[in-house]
């Protein structure tokens, strides 16, 4: 008995056959080599098997609550998942998600697969990375923390980086978490003006904002109420104009000798004045470009010299100078004591708060004295500014050592005076912003690091994107002096 050519054919080949026979198409041909399987798969009848990823595949997924609308205050719930969806382990799997600078890190909140982790490890994902010993096929690890958002306009950036050792990476896109809007008032004007030290970074070039683009902070009732109460002392200030009246000429009489003008009174702000010579300048240029790395305890002191103290009178009636002075020793002592092999509790080398802060008033803002040997410093403490220095000086008996740093940073130089080059002064006042925005998040790292381990030995790690920033401020400094 003779078969037929297509005796293997399924009811379902022979019908799709009978449909496009009835169609006028031709039926396609069968190679001699190809199987029933692989003609149906070609007729869409079965879907040929997929192959089976080899080696570990990592999907990273990040996502942040709130997403969007955040205010200065806000607390933001960041989570991490980590999954392998291949068919071998995950090895060597390191994660490291750095804390965007307008934000930080709420101590105690990190967690691993839903069980509280020790801020340590926090540290180590927020800085050089975070080590997970491995991830089984299928398996899953989930990081959590808060974050607190403070003042700012920029949306906060967060970037996960993992890498593995043989595995690929899928996923690991950056999200975005934006503010929330609100229209521009006075107040939040002179928040525009905020230290760069504390507060949102401005731009590093000179550049015009818009005043719709301004940043933005959410007022609360109380600073509701003396907004609003300002706006109705100062409306009902303003005259009404007076009634337009038609002229009437008159012989007008012989005038009068016109008393001279009286000048308008200077501004008043709390202004300091430093400088930086070219002594102080060797010495950091010794330190930060040796062949022995800088650490953190160098830029410590590098921050003291740095500082402005004198007054737009002249005068350091505040005692900063001599605080700072004080400071100074007890840093260099730390130096010496290591050099000695001495670790004692960090808590030693605080020092005490010796400027009278309270003395920082406004007064006319003047002229500062030209030095030629030297690059005068100058600082202007906006109102935000002040309100830090005043809880350091309301909080006396919460004096630390990250507090001293604080204080040091909050009286750092903004830009010299008495610049001739206009590229030499901006230059100068972009490096000095870039210094102080990195020592904020380097101070921030610290007192996490603080809390982990007491001695004075923190202070001999190294801070690679801070000493990048010195240098280039040095190389601004050395533009200015003669």
């Amino acid at each position: 008995m003779n078969r037929e050519p297509d005796f293997d054919a399924s009811a379902d080949m022979r019908l799709i056959e009978l449909q496009r026979s009835a169609l006028g198409l031709a039926i396609p041909e069968r190679a001699s080599w190809q199987s029933r399987l692989s003609s149906e798969t070609a007729l869409g009848l079965e879907e040929p098997d997929q192959p089976k990823p080899q080696g570990a595949v990592i999907i990273v997924e990040i996502s942040a609550s709130p997403a969007r609308g955040v205010i200065p205050g806000a607390v933001v719930s960041v989570g991490v998942s980590l999954a392998n969806e291949g068919a071998h382990a995950a090895r060597a799997v390191e994660i490291s998600v750095p804390i965007p600078g307008a934000s930080s890190y709420r101590s105690g909140s990190f967690e691993r697969d839903g069980r509280p982790s020790d801020d340590r490890f926090a540290e180590s994902l927020f800085g050089p990375g975070l080590t997970i010993e491995g991830i089984p096929p299928g398996g899953r690890v989930t990081l959590l923390w808060k974050l607190g958002v403070k003042l700012g306009s920029q949306p906060l950036i967060l970037a996960p980086q993992v890498r593995a050792q043989g595995a690929a990476i899928a996923g690991a896109k950056p999200i975005s978490i934006s503010r929330k809007g609100q229209s521009v008032s006075a107040f939040s004007a002179d928040l525009a003006r905020a230290d760069a030290a504390f507060y949102d970074p401005r731009p590093l070039i000179p550049v015009e904002i818009p005043a719709d683009e301004l940043p933005i902070y959410e007022l609360d009732e109380e600073e509701q109420l003396v907004y609003e109460a300002a706006n109705a002392a100062l409306s009902s200030a303003v005259e009404p104009p007076a009634e337009i009246v038609p002229e009437v000429v008159t012989p007008q009489p012989k005038p009068e000798p016109v008393a001279a003008a009286v000048p308008e009174p200077p501004r008043e702000a709390i202004v300091l004045y430093g400088r930086f010579d070219r002594t102080t300048l060797a010495f950091f240029a010794r330190t930060f470009n040796g062949s022995k790395p800088p650490t953190m305890l160098q830029h410590c002191i590098f921050a003291s010299a740095l500082a402005c103290s004198v007054d737009g009178n002249r005068t350091d009636a505040a005692g900063i100078k001599q605080h700072l002075d004080a400071q100074s020793q007890v840093l260099h002592r730390v130096v010496l004591h290591e050099k000695l092999g001495k670790r004692e509790p960090i808590g030693e080398y605080t020092g005490d708060l010796l400027a009278r802060l309270d003395a920082l008033v406004p007064h006319p803002v003047l002229d500062a004295d030209r030095q030629a040997d030297a690059v005068v410093l100058v600082t202007e403490l906006s109102a935000p500014t002040m309100q830090v220095v005043r809880r350091i000086a309301d909080e006396r008996e919460r004096w630390d050592f990250v507090r001293a740093r604080q204080l040091t940073l909050a009286l750092q130089a903004q830009g010299a005076a008495h610049v001739a080059d206009p590229g030499a002064s901006a230059a100068l006042e972009n490096a000095l912003r870039a210094y102080a925005q990195t020592s904020m998040t380097a101070l921030q790292r610290l007192f996490v690091r603080i809390r982990l381990d007491r001695t004075t030995g923190i202070l001999f790690a190294p801070e690679a994107s801070l000493d990048a920033a010195a240098r280039s401020l040095l190389a601004a400094f050395e533009a200015l002096l003669p």
